[in-house]
């Protein structure tokens, strides 16, 4: 169950967002390139239960940030000439930027989009971390624990050649296979978090700010993060809050939780880390995913 929720989320966010390239298309004569997709995304959400409410939170939510895109796309074409195409960049999942939709100009350049449709409040995620990112920014690498974990599971099921995807479907069927694994998971999951923990706390302070820089994207000048919750439209540019001098940064562990921790900045907690799994706990690959507080 909680798979499917994972997919359906999913398909939610991605639907939002080609909602939103189908509109500066609209907007501005473009082509848009993705009709297939977002009829297909529409579908798999409506065989949901409650797929046709999810449908509605999400055209509400266009419906309000409309304005904005707009206002903010005038403004960039002011200063780099029309635009000729949308890209939608979320459908790659790239860890290198936190933008959904490009809007590239004539002149090559583009404006970017990190937009966030939530059911309720809050802000979503700022960015997810692999384990390749953990490794490059921390220096901490879980590989050889993650093997150990998959093996574990495999001597537990009595199989050690089959495929972990194989693997994956037979655990996720199975309720005490999937209770196995995920309280075999979440050993390797308390493991992670404190090793990240210590690590971020041992970086030098411009290695702090640049990995919090690079997980705000505060690098990216032609990039908008757009957030629309039930309450109210955020907006904001992240080069704008773009950390410079910073007399402390520290991560302090969470008293509720041993698979997370919260970073201050200057004695004030900013942001708030989990460590977790992509695709459900002792059966996927372990990320970090960044919030603000």
């Amino acid at each position: 169950m909680k798979n499917r929720k994972v997919k359906s989320n999913r398909a939610q966010a991605d639907y939002f967002e080609l909602l939103v390239c189908q509109y500066i298309c609209h907007l501005y004569n473009v082509t848009f390139s993705y009709s297939k997709d977002l009829a297909k995304l529409s579908n798999k959400i409506l065989i949901l239960p409650d797929g046709k409410a999810r449908l509605k939170l999400q055209n509400n939510n266009f419906i309000k940030i409309q304005p904005k895109i707009k206002e903010i796309l005038d403004y960039e074409i002011g200063q780099k000439g029309k635009v000729v195409r949308v890209i939608w960049v979320g459908r790659n999942l790239l860890i290198e930027t936190t933008s959904d939709v490009d809007a590239e100009h004539i002149n090559k350049q583009r404006t970017r989009f990190s937009i966030k449709s939530i059911a309720n409040t809050g802000t979503g995620t700022l960015k997810n971390l692999g384990a390749r990112q953990i490794k490059n920014f921390l220096g901490v690498d879980f590989s050889k624990q993650y093997e150990e974990m998959w093996l574990k599971l495999r001597n537990y099921l009595n199989d050690l050649g089959a495929p972990q995807e194989k693997l994956k479907k037979k655990v996720q069927r199975n309720q005490k296979l999937l209770k196995w694994a995920t309280e075999n998971g979440r050993k390797y999951q308390i493991e992670l978090n404190e090793l990240c923990f210590n690590a971020f706390n041992s970086l030098s302070t411009k290695k702090k700010i640049d990995f919090l820089n690079f997980i705000t994207d505060c690098n990216d000048d032609n990039l908008y993060v757009i957030i629309v919750n039930s309450v109210d439209v955020i907006i904001y540019k992240p080069i704008e809050k773009k950390l410079k001098i910073i007399k402390s940064i520290e991560a302090k562990k969470d008293k509720l939780t041993d698979v997370g921790y919260a970073i201050y900045i200057d004695g004030k907690p900013t942001y708030r880390v989990q460590t977790n799994n992509t695709n459900g706990i002792g059966i996927s690959a372990y990320c970090q995913r960044i919030f603000w507080i």
